[in-house]
């Protein structure tokens, strides 16, 4: 049988939505409206030109159709550049509170960051920032952190675009821009993907799934507690 497009995002998103937290913000924070085809906030952690390239990037991973919002609806790009400013807020933006989103009753509990324990701040520092050096974080070795690591791969990305095509890699067509992901640094593609995937069809209080893009494409109507299943939606789940 033939697998379309939307039923196998409809089945990857259970394994999505089940994905520890990684990022929280206001769902009303998002990225301002651009003239560019891939909007950019009015602040990010990465470059101006390293967010386009990200979201470029995002956007030959999951593209939109007619029937499909993409990446770049989603802002999946918004949901990454979010983890990378984790600590840049006090309680930092790693875990949402809960237990309740407040979209189905209830207050609005996600909205208040969680405060990380000792070994938690120290885990998700050196992950995200990087050992730079300090004997604490380099317990195990030196770590290089999401920040360098990604800064460094989308430069080489638009860098190879420029060297390939000779226009850089935000201006590419979409089938140009999967092209060169295919030759692109396997470890990039690798962690490109499960953000992009997090981004899109993730809770969207982590900062992307804007509006429920992602869900609705899937018909995924997202948490249900404090209300929960009825004994016959449980048993019937096709006939609601």
């Amino acid at each position: 049988m033939a697998l379309t497009r939307r039923s196998f995002l409809g089945g990857l998103v259970t394994v999505v939505v089940a994905l520890p937290a990684t990022t929280a913000c206001n769902e009303t924070d998002a990225p301002s409206e651009a003239t560019t085809p891939f909007p950019v906030p009015a602040h990010t952690k990465l470059s101006k030109r390293r967010f386009l390239v990200l979201s470029a990037a995002m956007d030959a991973m999951i593209p939109g159709d007619p029937s499909s919002p993409g990446a770049t609806l989603a802002h999946a790009a918004f949901y990454l550049d979010q983890l990378l400013a984790a600590f840049d807020v006090d309680p930092p933006r790693i875990f949402a509170g809960g237990p309740y989103s407040g979209r189905h009753g209830g207050p609005d509990h996600f909205q208040d960051l969680t405060p990380l324990t000792r070994v938690e701040e120290l885990r998700w520092r050196t992950f995200i920032q990087g050992s730079q050096g300090l004997p604490e974080r380099e317990w195990n070795g030196p770590v290089v952190g999401l920040i360098e690591r990604y800064e460094g791969w989308l430069d080489e990305l638009d860098a190879s675009a420029r060297d390939e095509t000779g226009t850089g890699y935000v201006e590419l067509d979409l089938e140009t821009r999967r092209a060169l992901l295919q030759s692109a640094d396997p470890e990039l593609v690798k962690t490109l993907y499960e953000h992009t995937v997090e981004g899109t069809y993730g809770d969207p209080v982590y900062g992307g799934n804007h509006q429920f893009a992602g869900w609705l494409a899937i018909d995924y109507e997202g948490d249900r507690q404090p209300i929960g299943y009825t004994a016959a939606q449980m048993a019937h789940p096709e006939e609601n």
